[in-house]
């Protein structure tokens, strides 16, 4: 009984590591988008200023 627990707790925190792992992913690919959008963004307006 003792060595199930031990399983699923490992098996729990490998579902945790993944699952960090691919919100890392998420929002790094997210963050990338967003700043080249505002650098697009940024630059069309610095030639409309200028």
């Amino acid at each position: 009984m003792m060595m199930m627990i031990g399983v699923a707790s490992v098996q729990g925190l490998i579902d945790l590591v993944v699952a960090g792992i691919s919100l890392m992913i998420c929002l790094g690919i997210f963050a990338f988008i967003a700043s080249i959008l505002c650098s697009a963004a940024f630059f069309h307006h610095a030639k409309e200023v200028s």
